[in-house]
């Protein structure tokens, strides 16, 4: 206000030097026009000034309110304080009192009465540690407990429980604030500290009562003796060994009195005994355990186990083992009657040992002897198999010159009692033909000279063409043979497993009179194929299901002679199956039928089918005229091959070497259109003619490799020729075929 008085005074001294002023030119106008904009830049001040005093007038208002408000937080707050039942205290960074309400002033009622904002906490605690209320802990004096809490109140965080008098007890806080300020509370937690009293004592009480209780039912006498040889606790059994009067067993007796009681009254042990228990008892030293026996009048053995307990008493255990030292003598006596009985059966013993080790020599000598017996019968095994593996040429080469007359024989003109004995001479032949392979296979799969080649095999390839092989024969039987496709591959030899089904289907038409077959796949578990015939055959008694995979082992039953089998097509499948690891198995029911079973692992990828099929058919290509050039160097069945050539009209060149027929060829004579050779020659196999003889004319002149031999060596060399293999004995009609597909 006093500087807008100032500026109206200034306002006021300005318009009148201006109406008093003269315009030295004369010109009044413009003063009057100077004095208008003096009024404009005053009346703006003055409105400047107005606003600001406003402001100040506001800013005044709202500080005298925030005033009130904080006399009336702080009042609430030391309302509040005040309501709290803790004790609370606050000191400032300098450790003086700022403020502390009534319970913290109550908790020491003689020093707290002193308390005053400003006081240090110094003061402070030397006025609790003289009050008469606080207890103070055993050695610990005035001084020593203020020291202590001066030092807890300067720590960040700190918490005590102290006892004041009336068995009161408060639990003392004290935390430092962000900003360096210390908070301390007190809280009365006596109704806490007695509960947990209580609770302890229920707990000791219930402990008792437990020990007690577990004491009471233990077998043996139990007590308890406190440092003092005072007695704690005990069993009815510590009583009733010791024969103890009740009247003396009472808790605090004397432990001492009582053991004087029972040497007097109940024991007659040895004085060494109780004297050791009396100084074990009485010992000022840490004890470690004691072990004795004590003696009853009544011959009662006490066994006795004292053990020092933590607070230096001592817990003794007394069990009745007068049956186990009775045991013992008894045992003793035992012992020594026994070691005479021990002597006796020694000598005995020794007599028999010695009669034994002679039956044991006795015995060791038989079995030497069926070792040897066994060796050469292994090796007389072994050299049959070795032998017929290799004589298997020299025992087909007589065969197949007879299969190539007989041959040579049908063509020409008989009447009919020639035609009857040259087809018996067939039939005999045929089987001859059959047992001599039959029996070579079996010594080849013994010497281990066939191998198998395992791949993914089609078992519907197999299965079908099998049963269409068997159809006919089934046919003329009156049989209904039926196959159910699978879908199945296998792991397996293709041809070894169409042999091993080939010969269970095959005993199934020839043994079955009436009926049906039916040939299916079973998938098991583990990733197995079951492939299983079944029959309505005659069966098979279970004590015969091993002698029929024995070699010439053909059961006695209804069928006719003519067909009956040579017993040997079972021993064949048991031989492949051990090759190719596959599973043999054979269920069967007298006059029921039979059910012969293979099991081979399911196998996935590309099928293998060459092997199951069926003999390839002859070209329609005509072998007469044709040249070919013969190499045998066995004489019969060169001659034999002549003769049957020269029935077809070929022009058959014949040689008994490799060298021959390569000096022919040198000599002028054209390239044949085939070649047909024996593989085992006196020099060199027939592979080894075939190949000089196409080296040499520098063409692929087609041919046929007839051989005696099985082995998978033989087939593979042809094959990398692209040469057809046929086995000896050959029939005339597989030769002319294989000669035709040569050729074609």
């Amino acid at each position: 206000m006093d500087r807008l008085a100032k500026l109206e005074k200034i306002n006021r001294v300005l318009m009148g030097r201006v109406e008093r002023s003269t315009d030295v030119t004369g010109n009044g106008f413009s003063l009057f026009q100077t004095a208008i904009l003096l009024e404009g830049q005053v009346r703006a001040r003055t409105t400047d000034l107005e606003k600001t005093l406003t402001d100040l007038s506001e800013a005044n208002m709202r500080l005298r309110q925030t005033r009130d408000e904080a006399e009336t937080a702080k009042g609430n707050l030391t309302a509040a304080i005040e309501a709290v039942s803790e004790g609370f205290a606050l000191f400032d960074d300098k450790e003086a009192l700022v403020l502390c309400n009534t319970p913290f002033r109550a908790l020491m009622p003689d020093a707290g009465a002193r308390f005053e904002p400003g006081m240090r906490f110094s003061q402070i605690a030397d006025l609790f540690a003289e009050s008469q209320h606080i207890v103070l802990d055993t050695g610990l004096g005035v001084a020593d407990w203020s020291r202590i809490r001066l030092d807890m109140f300067r720590r960040p965080h700190a918490s005590f429980v102290q006892q004041v008098m009336g068995d009161r007890w408060i639990q003392v806080s004290n935390k430092r604030t962000g900003t360096g300020a210390t908070v301390i509370f007190q809280t009365d937690i006596t109704d806490l500290v007695r509960r947990e009293r209580e609770h302890r004592e229920r707990q000791l009480d219930e402990q008792s009562r437990t020990l007690q209780a577990t004491i009471d039912h233990l077998p043996q006498g139990i007590c308890m003796v406190s440092p003092e040889r005072m007695l704690r606790a005990w069993n009815y059994g510590f009583v009733s060994l010791l024969a103890l009067p009740v009247k003396l067993v009472q808790p605090n007796a004397s432990f001492d009195r009582i053991l004087s009681h029972a040497r007097q009254h109940a024991l007659v042990t040895s004085q060494d005994s109780c004297e050791s228990l009396v100084r074990w008892l009485h010992g000022s030293t840490e004890r470690g355990s004691l072990s004795l026996e004590m003696v009853r009048s009544d011959g009662i053995v006490l066994d006795v186990s004292c053990n020092q307990m933590p607070d230096g008493g001592m817990v003794a255990s007394f069990t009745d083992v007068t049956s186990a030292r009775r045991a013992s003598e008894a045992l003793r006596e035992a012992r020594n009657t026994l070691k005479q009985k021990v002597d006796d059966r020694t000598f005995e013993l020794q007599a028999a040992n010695v009669k034994l080790s002679r039956e044991i020599n006795e015995r060791l000598a038989i079995e030497q002897e069926l070792i040897r017996a066994r060796d050469l019968a292994e090796e007389a095994n072994r050299s049959k198999t070795r032998f017929l593996a290799a004589a298997s040429h020299d025992l087909l080469q007589p065969l197949s010159a007879a299969r190539i007359f007989l041959s040579l024989l049908d063509d020409t003109p008989l009447d009919g009692p020639q035609c009857q004995l040259t087809q018996k001479i067939n039939d005999a032949f045929g089987s001859v033909d059959q047992l001599l392979g039959t029996l070579l296979d079996i010594s080849r799969y013994d010497s281990g000279a066939v191998e198998a080649e395992i791949q993914a095999v089609s078992l519907d390839d197999i299965l079908a063409k099998l049963v269409a092989e068997f159809q006919p024969m089934a046919d003329r039987k009156g049989l209904r043979l039926t196959v159910v496709p699978c879908g199945l591959m296998v792991r397996s030899d293709p041809r070894h497993l169409r042999r091993i089904v080939q010969n269970l289907i095959a005993n199934a038409v020839r043994y079955t009179v009436k009926g049906r077959i039916l040939v299916g796949v079973r998938r098991r578990r583990g990733g197995d194929a079951v492939i299983e015939v079944l029959d309505s055959g005659p069966g098979i008694a279970p004590e015969h299901h091993v002698a029929i995979f024995e070699e010439f082992r053909r059961l006695n039953n209804d069928t006719s002679n003519e067909q009956r089998g040579m017993g040997l097509g079972l021993a064949i499948v048991s031989r492949i199956a051990r090759l190719l690891d596959h599973t043999i198995a054979v269920r069967s029911s007298i006059g029921k039928g039979s059910c012969f079973s293979v099991r081979a692992p399911i196998a996935t990828g590309p099928v293998d089918t060459a092997a199951a099929l069926p003999p390839r058919p002859t070209h329609a290509v005509s072998i007469a005229g044709k040249s070919v050039l013969v190499l045998e160097n066995d004489m019969r069945i060169l001659d034999a091959m002549m003769t049957l050539l020269d029935r077809w009209r070929m022009q058959a060149v014949p040689t008994a070497s490799i060298q021959e027929a390569l000096d022919l060829a040198d000599g002028g004579l054209p390239a044949p259109d085939i070649i047909v050779a024996d593989y085992h020659l006196d020099q060199g196999t027939g592979i080894d003619a075939i190949a000089a003889l196409r080296a040499l004319r520098g063409t692929m002149i087609p041919a046929v490799v007839v051989t005696a031999d099985h082995g998978q060596a033989v087939r593979d060399q042809a094959a990398r020729l692209g040469v057809e293999v046929l086995h000896k004995p050959v029939r005339s009609d597989d030769l002319a075929a294989a000669i035709a597909r040569a050729l074609g």
